[in-house]
Order: C-alpha cells, then sequence, then structure tokens
C-alpha cells in the first residue's frame, strides 16, 4: 500500500483519496473497496446530498467515473453490503487513523503540570422511527428519550496550526437490544481505566459521576460536578463497637462539605466555607479568575452503597479529593470541578477543564458528513446502525485533522479570511470530486447465482 507523506507532490483531492485507501489496509480484499467508495462518498459531499442515504450517495459518487448503470448499480450494494458483513475491526482502524496522524505530523499533544490531556464524551445517534431497536437516548427537542444508537469515545487533545484537534483513542459501541444507559457508562469507565496511563488526565462532562469513576479505578481524572454535590469532611472510619448489644457498626459519620448552597424545599442550604481563596490574572485573556477550594475532603458512606466488597469500600473511604468552585467572567455561573488528582494546582484544573471540547467536535463532524448535521441514515440491520455512525466518526475525526494541515481553501470571493476548516474542506472536495481508487478491486467471487433486488433482502442468512 503507497504511503502518503507532506512531501507527495498531487493534488489535496488525490492525496485524501491516497490516505482513505491506506485507512483500508488491513481489511478484507473487497470489503476494502467497498468502504473506500462509502467514505469518498462522505468526503465528497454525497451523503449531504443524499439525507444519509448510502445507495443514492455511492451511485452519485460512482456516476462522475462509471457510465455502465449496471456496474454502478452493482458496486454500490457491494459497498452497502460491506457496511454489515464485512469483516473488518474498528480498533483496528483507529489504530492506523493514529499512525497516518503520526505520519503526517503536525499534531502536538497539550500538556499542562506535565499530564497529557484526554477527554471522554458520549453521543447519540437518534434512530426514532426503528422500532427494533431497544437503546435509547434522551432527546431535548422531544423532551423524552427516543431510540438512538450510543457511543462512548475517547481522544487525546492537541493542536495542528493553532487548532485544537482530538486524535480518537477508544469508540465504545452501545448495546442496541437493551435500553440500560447505566450498564453503558459502566463499560466507558472500565475501558477508559484499561487504556489510562500514568502521564494521562482524563476529563469528564457533568454526565459522568466522580464517584463512579474513582469505584472503577480512574484516579487521574477531572470531573465537573453536579451543583447539589456533597463530601465528607474526614475519611471514613467505622465506629469502634461499645455495647454487647445491638449490631456492629457498620457506616461512618463525617461532617457535610457543601461546595454551593442549594435551596431544598423551603430551607436554604448554605455553602460550606472554602479552606482556600485564591485570585489570579490569567496570562491569555487578562480577567480575573477567583477559585474556592475544599481541599481534602472525602466520600460519604451513601457514595459507597452500591459497593459489596467491604475492603474496597474501606480503600475508596482514604481517597482524598479536591473540589474548587471556579468564578470566571466569562461564566454565567461557577463551574464546580473536582479531582481526587490532588497535586493539580488551581490554576492547572482551570487551564484544563476547558480542553475537553475539541471532542465534542468528533460527532459534530461525523454527523455533519453523515447527512449535513444530526447524525440522520437509513440503515436498519443491528450491526449496520452500529457500524455507519461508528466509521463516520473514526474517519470524522480524521477528516477533522486532515482540514487542519492542508492550506485553507476560501469557500468563495466573500471569504477573505479563510480558516483551514473541514467544511471548507468538504465544499472543495464536492467541486473537484475524489478519484476511483486505483490500488483495490473487486472480490473476484462468483455471485451470478445469488438473488438481487427485493429477493436479497427478503433472503435469510444463517
Amino acid at each position: 500500500m503507497k504511503k502518503n507523506t507532506q512531501n507527495t507532490p498531487t493534488e489535496i483531492n488525490y492525496q485524501v483519496q491516497q490516505i482513505i485507501e491506506q485507512m483500508t489496509s488491513t481489511v478484507p480484499k473487497g470489503t476494502d473497496l467497498g468502504l473506500v467508495d462509502i467514505i469518498s462518498a462522505m468526503f465528497s459531499g454525497y451523503f449531504v446530498e443524499s439525507g444519509g442515504g448510502i445507495m443514492p450517495a455511492v451511485d452519485l459518487y460512482l456516476a462522475d467515473h462509471i457510465s455502465d448503470e449496471r456496474e454502478r448499480a452493482a458496486r454500490s450494494r457491494r459497498a452497502a453490503k460491506s457496511i454489515t458483513y464485512g469483516q473488518y475491526n474498528l480498533n483496528e482502524l483507529i489504530t492506523t487513523s493514529q499512525s497516518i496522524i503520526k505520519e503526517i505530523g503536525g499534531w502536538t499533544p497539550t500538556l499542562i503540570q506535565e499530564y497529557r490531556i484526554k477527554s471522554v464524551d458520549m453521543t447519540a445517534y437518534k434512530r426514532s422511527r426503528v422500532k427494533n431497536l431497544k437503546s435509547k437516548s434522551y432527546d431535548s427537542t422531544a423532551n423524552r428519550a427516543i431510540p438512538a444508537t450510543t457511543f462512548g469515545l475517547m481522544g487525546s487533545i492537541g493542536t495542528v496550526n493553532g487548532q485544537r484537534v482530538a486524535v480518537l483513542d477508544m469508540l465504545l459501541c452501545g448495546n442496541t437490544k437493551q435500553n440500560e444507559p447505566a450498564k453503558e457508562m459502566v463499560n466507558v469507565y472500565k475501558k477508559v481505566a484499561e487504556l489510562l496511563t500514568l502521564e494521562d488526565v482524563v476529563l469528564f462532562d457533568a454526565g459522568f459521576s466522580l464517584i463512579d469513576a474513582i469505584i472503577y479505578g480512574i484516579k487521574q481524572c477531572l470531573i465537573r460536578l453536579s451543583k447539589n454535590c456533597t463530601f465528607g469532611r474526614t475519611p471514613g472510619e467505622i465506629p469502634i463497637r461499645t455495647s454487647d448489644k445491638g449490631r456492629h457498626p457498620s457506616r461512618h459519620q463525617s461532617e457535610i462539605v457543601r461546595p454551593m448552597e442549594r435551596q431544598h424545599g423551603k430551607n436554604l442550604l448554605s455553602q460550606t466555607p472554602p479552606d482556600k481563596n485564591l485570585t489570579w490574572i490569567d496570562e491569555e485573556s487578562g480577567k480575573t479568575i477567583k477559585a474556592e477550594i475544599w481541599t481534602p475532603v472525602y466520600l460519604l458512606e451513601r457514595h459507597l452503597d452500591r459497593l459489596d466488597e467491604e475492603s474496597r469500600k474501606d480503600e475508596l473511604r482514604n481517597v482524598p479529593i479536591t473540589v474548587m468552585a471556579l468564578h470566571h467572567p466569562d461564566y454565567d455561573e461557577p463551574l464546580l470541578l473536582g479531582t481526587p488528582l490532588t497535586e493539580l494546582t488551581p490554576q492547572s484544573m482551570a487551564k484544563m477543564y476547558p480542553e475537553r471540547w475539541p471532542i465534542e467536535g468528533v460527532p459534530q463532524t461525523a454527523k455533519y458528513l453523515l447527512s449535513g448535521g444530526g447524525g440522520r441514515h437509513y440503515v436498519h440491520h443491528q450491526q449496520a446502525m452500529k457500524r455507519l455512525p461508528a466509521l463516520s466518526m473514526i474517519f470524522g475525526a480524521l477528516f477533522k485533522y486532515l482540514a487542519a494541515t492542508f492550506p485553507p481553501i476560501p469557500s468563495g470571493f466573500w471569504d477573505r479570511v479563510a480558516k483551514p476548516t473541514y467544511g471548507r474542506l468538504l465544499k472543495y472536495l464536492k467541486k473537484v470530486g475524489l478519484p476511483l481508487s486505483s490500488q483495490l478491486s473487486k472480490k473476484a467471487s462468483v455471485t451470478g447465482h445469488l438473488p438481487v433486488g427485493y429477493e436479497a433482502v427478503r433472503l435469510s442468512r444463517a
């Protein structure tokens, strides 16, 4: 497989095509051609035109190169089938994309207090009209949970030519046959704990739990806390039994630490006075930042009720935690952060948390490539409903990185201050077109005896 480097003397569309072929270098023959056709149609903007339909998007892409309608239709069918029945591994594609980014260069990891920054997020591709889809996700527009395929993702945060870009490290597909979001979150915690090293700090949004992260072994993390969170002032110690009557003491008592005041019915629960108050001026913006800090605080007994192992409870009762309320002029309300990594300074915590936002750009880019926004797509097989969004995120993250490495492409004469964004690159590739793969060919299999059209859809697989 031909490798792509910065010195390759080809146009941007040929460079992009070579990178797509390089991404599928580990995929079996036949499936690789189908995936290349689908991703080429996606990068050319034809999925946006078709509204997320695979067959019309691939057919529009192939129409510029193949005049024979029957051959084009057969190749489009093979491409659509490669999504569902192709033998390829998503983790291998992620590893290949990381090696391509390393080979091309230009991406520099973000380091704060000598820690590399990784960010975790959960996203969903909504499929409200698919009846056999059991998994659900909350939709703010509908104000209820609707059927959706869920994904957990983690990426390393860095910069490319001044742009913050996330390089995908993990993509965990949810179970479409059950609606148990708590189990999906547990799977994400466990997978993140496996991939994390001592040099990393992982950032979580408010949808995640600091208690769950600590329980599942993630101690190098920074999490946005809920406003009504509470902690203990002292580490948990089970009281000594002082009488022969009654049960043995099993729960510890501690003074409650409440970082933010809140209304509980008619009562106002006051804030616990902070242990430290700091004020500093941000070097980049020049704005004054104030921080209230509570350290160390500890988990309460009710936080550990979900655990059965008493030895594990004893261990977690003594884990120190730092909680910080950040008052920034740009925030309407204080930002409440918590971490078990007590050596992090308040300045580092304030600088770290905004670095989690590039991970939000991965599903945003993918959903735009897939249907122009929203992530609408038209596949109904259980496998395809997970694989097509997953492929859009893996290749979408790579597409955003490529857009940052290429020179800025103006959208028109009005675009006087062009930036190297994926939207401008997508518009340019739609105009010039991606070439057909010259290195890949279809698998030489006998298919004349197989039914086509509606009969092929009805054919049940063994």
